[in-house]
């Protein structure tokens, strides 16, 4: 059976994973359109003094598998420098790192709260599928093993910093598998004298090229038609209409619902994103103590977190500079927050700045990110959408949105595009040596700056 020609839409990177897939398996003709002027989407980077910078904080896990077998494939994983890194939580005024013994005895709980807590962390980290908490909340499940103390301490606060939800609306299964992945505690990857994000886009864009994969940027599409059960043709901005056999949609399920309100695929109208604004500061000021990751978790500041990207890459940016991020999450887009003015959100940083060190920020440059729908909100009754749509069949979908319980990584959302080609080369009876490539992939090792 031959092999159908594919249109994937959107080129971040659940897009480049799936059109490489497919290209790689023999695909007689990819597109790939993107609207953005490079490929890439979240993981994208900015330019500035000749620097290169990610649009917010990224890190590589060392469970990432799909991750690092990409950065492998395009030779950068030999580059990759592993650093263990400070995560402070906020509280009352006060900084605390929980994986320090002191700080931990110092931290605002009983000894038997601590107790549990460590409790969670450990059977959290012991335990790696999560679908059994499916359908319940994250309430229920820091109750059942750590007891609402540390509830109310720690983890409702992050549930308002993350979703702008309480705990027991979020899903037990997604946190489960967030803090099996330890991210606070493990040893977290970064590129020397690089943005790591960018070296990872600009190796996939070659990949992309070099197996003939049509890579067309700034390129919106305006709409989607459909006719006898099928997508038919894609139609651009320009007018241009644009056919394909298959088609893959790894955008937000928002933009495509609202293109294609016929289709009726369960759980993907139910979906709702969070928004986020990630103000990236660059400046000569010293700062202490040194972290990489700040929890605002007292929620009395404007941003939800602090980023001290140098901290994990002492080479980003210039000789001297601290590159400092501030990230709000939000409801979504529609949220007041999300129209603020550059300046207004530059002063409202200063001001937790200075609340949090006690002096003025003085940035050399700023930059700020917008980004109108970036994370799915995993509510308790979450279930992923099907790969293949129900109602037009030569319609599949990639993207975050469908790789719960895991964490949102960037590997997840390259697995979900893999997914994503090898329903489509199954349905055309072929399969992709991508799959078992990744899985079968490890990590041999783990050098230290």
């Amino acid at each position: 059976m031959p092999l159908p020609s594919v249109l994937v839409l959107g080129g971040g990177l659940s897009g480049m994973a799936a059109a490489y897939s497919l290209a790689r398996a023999g695909v007689p003709k990819v597109v790939l359109v993107e609207r953005g002027a490079e490929l890439g989407g979240l993981a994208g980077t900015f330019e500035r003094h000749g620097h290169f910078y990610p649009l917010g904080y990224h890190h590589i896990l060392h469970r990432d598998r799909t991750l690092l077998y990409f950065l492998d494939l395009i030779g950068a994983l030999p580059r990759v420098r592993w650093r263990k890194i400070r995560m402070l939580f906020r509280l009352g005024g006060r900084q605390y790192d929980l994986a320090d013994p002191l700080d931990f005895l110092r931290f605002p709980m009983g000894l038997p709260d601590k107790l549990r807590f460590v409790r969670l962390m450990v059977r959290s980290f012991g335990k790696s599928n999560w679908s059994d908490w499916s359908g319940h909340s994250a309430g229920e499940l820091v109750e059942r093993w750590a007891g609402s103390r540390v509830r109310e301490t720690l983890f409702e606060p992050l549930a308002r910093l993350k979703f702008q939800l309480p705990l027991d609306q979020v899903s037990a299964a997604w946190l489960g598998t967030r803090l099996h992945f330890r991210e606070g505690s493990a040893a977290l990857g970064y590129i020397p004298q690089h943005n790591w994000t960018k070296v990872l886009c600009d190796g996939l864009t070659r990949l992309l090229l070099d197996q003939g994969v049509e890579v067309r940027t700034r390129t919106t599409v305006r709409g989607l038609h459909h006719a006898a059960g099928r997508l038919d043709e894609v139609e651009l901005a320009d007018g241009e209409r644009l056919q394909a056999e298959c088609v893959v949609s790894a955008i937000p399920t928002e933009l495509y619902t609202a293109m294609v309100p016929v289709d009726a695929t369960p759980e993907l109208d139910k979906i709702r994103y969070t928004a986020l604004i990630s103000l990236i500061g660059v400046s000569k000021q010293r700062v202490e103590p040194d972290f990489y990751w700040m929890n605002l978790a007292s929620l009395d500041h404007h941003a939800c977190g602090i980023f001290m990207l140098n901290s994990l890459n002492p080479t980003i940016g210039g000789p001297g500079e601290v590159c400092i991020n501030f990230v709000t999450h939000l409801a979504g887009r529609h949220h007041e927050g999300f129209r603020r003015s550059d300046q207004e959100l530059l002063a409202a940083y200063r001001q937790d700045f200075r609340a949090v060190f006690g002096f003025e920020f003085e940035p050399l440059w700023t930059h700020v990110a917008r980004v109108p729908m970036y994370s799915p909100v995993f509510l308790r009754d979450y279930r992923n959408p099907p790969i293949r749509s129900l109602t037009l069949r030569n319609v599949y979908f990639a993207g975050n949105y469908r790789t719960f319980p895991s964490a949102a990584t960037t590997g997840t959302a390259m697995w979900s595009g893999l997914e994503a080609a090898e329903a489509i080369l199954r349905d055309g009876g072929r399969s992709s040596p991508m799959i078992p490539a990744v899985t079968s992939f490890r990590l041999r090792s783990m050098p230290r700056p």
